[in-house]
């Protein structure tokens, strides 16, 4: 292993403009949950062609158009991770606040337009709140610092490789031979944990029309706000060429990402036989524009037990600019009541992924005029590459067992976004690739999602809750070995993770 240099009082300080993007963020603001209404969340959000619920003014803006009487509500929930443990003073447990607004019903002496409604919902677009812990012997020594000795050997030296590799660098863990190749140590073990909290709050505004009660047409303009942090804390022991115990490092990484969004949502629903209560919904959500800022702070700090060395190396992200694009959403529902004492709902819902894009304002137009965007081509490639369309399918059934109790479950069911084999490719011109400050990264499964739930009516008042079991996997890796090629194989153990989730939730709501 090549000689280390004492150095004393080492601190490298980064000046650059952003941490990096890749297809796991673009992921992450495109993907949301089941979120909303206790009654919603009881029927799997299967409710958008059986509307009259504040919640699905944002899956379908007509079902709006279904409301004869006003109402406001207000929805508290807790929410509990399986197999999580507490890190950075953040609990597998936490509380939520789901959901607020309101509809007014104006009803209109016209023949044809029976109503004309105006609606506000706050939801919890995303929940952000997880905990990650995972620790083993990696096989064959594999070491995260192989992948920093790649990347400094890729982009042609470490001071021109990501900041990753230029902290290894700075921290002794790679180093070069005459010839310019770049070794590294090797690991006996390793050990991660992550916390990650905040939420993506959506604000909607809708105005929606009732035609003869047999049409019904809506529109809702979303408006939302981005409150992303994490801690993450990676370690190793680490073994030198000949498999001696050589010391250890452990790598930090504290970030927070800001923005807002807005996005317009279409609907449509229509009785096909005016005298039969079942109705067909469709709808269509344009792309969610985000608007974003991310700030980090990496730093590692090595031991070497042979000369009792410690090196302490940071990168100081200030702060940087950029957007995201998520795809365009399709929305087919159906719904029908029987006897006025069960409803059921279905869904399908569709979201190609594939199509998120990163864009940077350049702060003006081919004209020289205004403010224009600029494509990351690079990584919105290694989008259409490694993400892929999400289907999402959504089943409910409400029983009135009496006029004033309804039993409600539902079935919620989202495919994984990620094909076989992705993984975040540093080794691609990509605008963000000198900021990166992490290797670790995770493919998903589909969501499977239960729920039950229970509604109470007191006249005007009312009062639902509800359960939802969210099952989900996780395939974890704490580095890449690839460098860049997809055919090469990732010697990066690989950790099977449960992330699944309950909520209980309550909702209070009066109409009139």
């Amino acid at each position: 292993m090549f000689n280390k240099i004492l150095l004393s009082g080492i601190g490298l300080l980064l000046p650059v403009l952003a941490s990096a993007q890749d297809i796991y963020q673009m992921e992450n603001f495109s993907s949301g949950q089941l979120s909303g209404t206790a009654r919603y969340v009881g029927m799997g959000g299967a409710m958008s062609a059986l509307g009259a619920d504040l919640s699905t003014m944002s899956s379908n803006p007509a079902a709006i158009g279904l409301y004869r009487r006003s109402d406001i509500a207000m929805s508290l929930g807790v929410v509990t991770q399986e197999d999580a443990e507490k890190f950075d003073g953040k609990n597998k447990t936490h509380l939520s606040f789901d959901q607020l607004g309101f509809v007014y019903a104006l009803k209109l002496d016209d023949s044809t337009c029976k109503f004309l409604n105006f609606g506000f919902n706050y939801h919890k677009q995303k929940d952000f709140n997880r905990l990650l812990s995972v620790s083993g012997s990696p096989a064959g020594n594999a070491s995260q610092t192989w992948q920093m000795a790649d990347l400094a050997s890729y982009w042609g030296g470490h001071d021109k490789a990501t900041p990753l590799a230029n902290m290894g660098w700075e921290a002794y863990l790679i180093g070069a031979d005459d010839d310019g190749n770049y070794n590294a140590y090797g690991a006996s073990a390793l050990s991660y944990k992550h916390a990650r909290w905040g939420s993506i709050q959506a604000y909607d505004f809708n105005i929606s029309t009732n035609l003869s009660e047999q049409f019904y047409l809506g529109l809702t303009i979303g408006a939302m706000n981005v409150n992303y942090h994490s801690y993450s804390l990676y370690a190793e022991n680490l073994v030198n060429s000949d498999g001696q115990a050589a010391g250890s490092y452990s790598l930090s990484d504290d970030r927070t990402i800001t923005g807002s969004a807005f996005n317009v949502k279409l609907g449509f629903i229509a009785r096909p036989v005016k005298e039969s209560p079942f109705r067909v919904g469709v709808s269509v959500s344009t792309p969610t524009y985000y608007n974003l800022r991310q700030r980090s702070f990496s730093r590692i700090l090595a031991n070497y037990s042979d000369d009792n060395t410690t090196y302490d190396p940071y990168a100081d992200i200030g702060g940087y600019d950029y957007n995201i694009h998520t795809p365009w959403t399709f929305n087919l529902s159906l719904g029908h009541t029987i006897a006025n004492c069960v409803a059921i709902g279905a869904e399908y819902e569709y979201a190609d992924y594939s199509t998120a894009k990163v864009t940077y304002d350049s702060g003006y137009d081919d004209w020289g005029w205004g403010s224009d965007e600029t494509e990351d081509r690079e990584l919105n490639n290694q989008s259409s590459r490694f993400l892929k369309g999400v289907s999402t399918f959504k089943l409910g059934l409400e029983w009135m067992v009496d006029p004033k109790v309804a039993i409600r479950f539902g079935y919620n069911y989202v495919s994984s976004p990620f094909k076989t084999g992705a993984y975040p490719n540093q080794t691609i011109n990509r605008a963000s690739i000198d900021y990166q400050t992490t290797s670790d990264y995770m493919n998903l499964s589909g969501i499977n999602r239960y729920t039950v739930g229970l509604g109470f009516n007191f006249g005007k008042a009312y009062l639902d809750a509800a359960c939802q079991y969210a099952h989900q996997s996780g395939t974890f890796y704490p580095f890449n070995t690839q460098n860049g090629i997809d055919t090469n194989l990732n010697e990066a153990p690989s950790f099977k993770l449960n992330l699944s989730n309950t909520q209980l939730m309550v909702t209070v709501g009066y109409r009139f």
